[in-house]
Order: structure tokens, then sequence, then C-alpha cells
């Protein structure tokens, strides 16, 4: 089959042909129909100082993002049939440690991570443990159900921020992001505020349920100002920032727009540190502070499989780019650039 692969410690991935897998007795052999790119999937192509501590082997197969059809099981493999249309979970979890005994198998302490620390979906075909195969509808296409993964955390996320009749604040416009602004629409958020300094993002959150749209480049001087007006009915500040960029800096400076009792959530990622003081910034101002990583099995899933069943969102305008895995390079590059927002890979 063809596949992409990491075979080295420095930037870049290769396009090769390599032997079908055979699946385990507890794994399933998927047929990929649509694979996408993710922030991740950036950080191994151009190979960061964070891919240190996430890679075990190389070489190995990345990406997590995917929807296909099962075409063998293992022998103790129990509900997922051939024929099934699947999408990939990508925390592996043990289903034997603390975490995982209670609730927690998004979080758990023996986690594998499908596309990171064993081989994922940029290719023809993948080998998917069950415990982390999920079963969609016929009524989501494959397309569709290779964002169900990074359609989950923003839904929990906005699910968290309790955005109902609320003014909220998304910054960074990317996937998730944008999944952020349209999940907020969806749940009733009154006022919804997207910023980002690509215009191309901010014009996508608009499509996505963005009631207003700032670039933070452009309007320097009056930003401060700005949110403080269109939250005046609202205690002077969102309720909710939901952090989607990943850009510690720009956390920080977004965390004014917060009001009084209002709630942090990050959902970016970054190894710079970000600072502030626990009695000005937390304890007086009685913030909540909200981590979030990842889907909680099986529940986020469902939750996001009705609503996309459903018609309420509409993913075409975030995916704007589909390449195939041969020319995954200048999908990469796109992807990379802010050029595009999705990015998807189509092995077929």
């Amino acid at each position: 089959m063809k596949a992409i692969l990491k075979t080295n410690r420095a930037p870049g991935f290769e396009y090769r042909e390599i032997p079908l897998p055979k699946p385990g007795p507890g794994d399933v052999l998927v047929k990929i129909r649509a694979t996408a790119i993710c922030g991740s999937d950036l950080k191994m192509f151009h190979w960061v100082s964070w891919c240190e501590n996430v890679v075990k082997n190389l070489p190995f197969i990345p990406g997590h993002e995917c929807a296909g059809e099962v075409v063998e099981v293992g022998e103790e493999v129990g509900e997922i049939k051939i024929g099934d249309k699947v999408a990939a979970e990508t925390h592996i979890s043990c289903g034997a440690c603390w975490q995982c005994l209670h609730n927690r198998p998004h979080t758990c302490e023996k986690m594998e991570l499908f596309g990171h620390t064993v081989n994922g979906s940029f290719a023809e075909y993948a080998v998917i443990p069950e415990r982390a195969t999920r079963r969609i509808p016929d009524s989501i296409s494959f397309e569709e159900g290779a964002l169900l993964e990074p359609m989950g955390i923003p839904l929990r996320a906005v699910e968290k921020g309790e955005v109902k009749g609320d003014a909220i604040i998304v910054l960074g416009c990317g996937p998730i992001g944008q999944f952020s602004i349209a999940f907020s629409k969806i749940m009733g958020a009154e006022l919804i505020i997207g910023i980002d300094v690509n215009e191309r993002r901010l014009q996508i959150a608009k499509k996505m349920g963005a009631t207003h749209i700032i670039n933070p480049k452009k309007e320097a001087n009056i930003l401060e100002e700005k949110i403080k007006f269109l939250t005046r009915n609202y205690g002077g500040g969102a309720g909710s920032v939901i952090e989607a960029s990943g850009n510690t800096q720009a956390a920080r400076w977004a965390y004014k727009f917060l009001r009084v009792g209002g709630k942090f959530i990050f959902l970016g990622q970054s190894d710079k540190p970000f600072t502030l003081s626990p009695s000005n910034d937390i304890v007086f101002k009685e913030i909540e502070i909200i981590g979030l990583f990842g889907r909680k099995i099986w529940d986020t899933w469902e939750k996001t499989e009705k609503i996309l069943a459903s018609g309420k969102i509409d993913i075409k305008p975030v995916v704007t780019h589909r390449f195939s895995l041969a020319d995954f390079e200048t999908a990469f590059e796109i992807a990379a650039s802010g050029e595009g927002c999705k990015v998807l890979l189509i092995p077929a």
C-alpha cells in the first residue's frame, strides 16, 4: 500500500510503498477514505522539540483524524464488522489504570496515541484497535467522519462554557476555533467574537456563526475598548474565552477580555509559559481555568454525531483543500501557511 512515513528526526515525510499491515487479535484493518491534517501533524512534519517526547519509534505513519471502511477484523474483535463505516479515536486507552476505571479513558495513564506513538492514518489502510474504533452512521460522510475527532474537543469546551444567552470569545480561528464558534451558535450563545490575524479564517468564522470578527493587527489601538463595548450587556467581558490558538502571548492578552467570574478554557497547545497572578488574576477575579485534552469516550462522540447528522453544523466552509497522499507536500505547505483551514488527504 502507499503511505506517508516519518523516517528520521528531521523535517519532512516520505511517500512510499509498504506492505499491507495485518490486524492483531483485537484490531481492525480500515481502508482509509478520508484523513485530515492536524496541528500535531504539522509539528511532526517540521519535527519540533515536542515530537521528541511523543514519538517512540521511527519509521512510523502519522495521521489520526480519519474515517474509512473496515475490510478485515482480528479474531478477538467483537462488535466491529467487515463493511462497517468507522472513525478513529486517537486516545487508545489501556482499560485497567485508575483513570480508565474511573470513566476517564481519554486521560489513560498508559495511553497510546493513534498516529503519534503507533502507526496512523496517512496511508491507504490503517490498523486500529477495536477499543479506539467508532462505528459511525451512514448519514455521516467519510469526510465528516474524519472530522468527528477534532470536532469533539471544541464541543466539550462550549459545553464547559455554558454559553447559552452569553458572550463568548474564541481566540484563534483555525479548525478547532471554527468548530468552537459553530457549537457556540448551536448552543445558544448570543455574542460570539472570533479573533485571528488571518483574514481568510475570519471570513470563515462569519460563515460558522461568529457575530463579530476582529483582526488584532488591524484594530490594536482600539481592541480593548471594542471588546468592552461589545460585551457591555454581559458584565463588561466575555463569560468564556476559548483559547484555540496555542499562542500564549495572545492568551495572556485575551485574558483581559474575560469578565469577573468567567471561564478561561484552554484547547491550544504550546510549550511556552503562561503567567498569571494568583491573587489579582485568579482569586479576586474568581475565574475558572479549564484545560481539555481529547474527547470523553464515547459520550462526546455520540453528541457530536447527533449534531452533525441533524444538519445543524456544516463543515464545508472549514474544509478548504483536498489532496491525494502523493501530493502531501503541497497539502502540508498550505496547512502550515494558513492559506487553508482544514486540509484533507484522500487516499483514493
